[in-house]
């Protein structure tokens, strides 16, 4: 096997070079993530009208479905809520698990009002997810350039 089956070796293995294709995995993933971002702004309204129609639906199941009545037990215990807007959402039968006070809120408001007052938290854990994938990036690139140096240095 001389200099030129070497060559054809570096070639086969450019393809299946894994830091490349971890870069490349990497980029799509942060772009992705760039882009629902950017969406989530856009069509804000959108998304509200889109939740709150999803959960008004998903209330209509309730009893016809174990994971919807479990989730929606859940939400309500977790935030102290009952239905979407209000305990007439449930057509004045409402679960064990709204509270029984009678001012109680619905669950997409007090939902809006968590993620309002975790935002903070939310957002620095998101930009650490985008450092860290930034910096993934960067040293397999470095690390794929030297790798390519070096084997230019060999004359491969």
């Amino acid at each position: 096997m001389g200099m030129s089956g070497l060559k054809l070796l570096k070639y086969v293995l450019f393809f299946f070079n894994l830091l490349f294709w971890f870069f490349f995995l990497l980029l799509i993933i942060l772009l992705a993530e760039v882009t629902m971002a950017i969406l989530l702004f856009v069509y804000d309204q959108k998304l509200n009208n889109y939740v709150s129609t999803s959960l008004t639906e998903s209330i209509q199941q309730y009893h016809s479905n174990n994971s919807t009545k479990a989730t929606w037990d859940s939400i309500q215990t977790f935030l102290q809520c009952c239905g979407v807007n209000g305990t007439s959402d449930w057509g004045g039968h409402p679960p064990a698990s709204c509270p029984s006070n009678p001012q109680v809120q619905g669950c997409y408001a007090q939902a809006k009002l968590w993620f309002h007052s975790n935002f903070l938290h939310i957002g620095i854990i998101t930009i650490c997810v985008c450092v860290i994938q930034v910096l993934g990036m960067s040293f397999a690139l470095t690390l794929n350039c030297q790798i390519d140096k070096t084997s230019q240095a060999l004359g491969l």
